[in-house]
């Protein structure tokens, strides 16, 4: 797996308690996914929505609206389709443990 990738989501996530807590400011832009950035982790699977949906244990519903600019994905889904995108693999290993 992507160890820089890792590093980076502590980071963001350290910095978000600190955020969180009251003791410090958002040092870091939210970078949004667009629906092309979406499709395009989804085809770097090369899967279908149906299949990357159950893959990934999402709502079908929730790709087909981030894919269709519908819905955004918050932070967190952000980051879980950006995993995907590094290591798909790993990240179906340890969905299915």
């Amino acid at each position: 797996m992507d160890d820089k990738l890792f590093k980076e989501l502590d980071a963001n996530l350290k910095e978000a308690v600190k955020v969180a807590k009251g003791n410090s400011m958002p040092k870091s832009v939210y970078v949004v996914l667009t629906p092309a950035d979406i499709k395009a982790v989804r085809a770097s699977v090369k899967m279908s929505q149906a299949v990357f949906a159950r893959s990934f244990q999402l709502s079908l519903d929730t790709v087909k609206g981030w894919e269709q600019g519908k819905r955004k994905p918050d932070a967190a889904a952000a980051n879980f389709l950006r995993l995907i995108q590094a290591d798909p693999e790993h990240v179906q290993r340890m969905l299915a443990a």
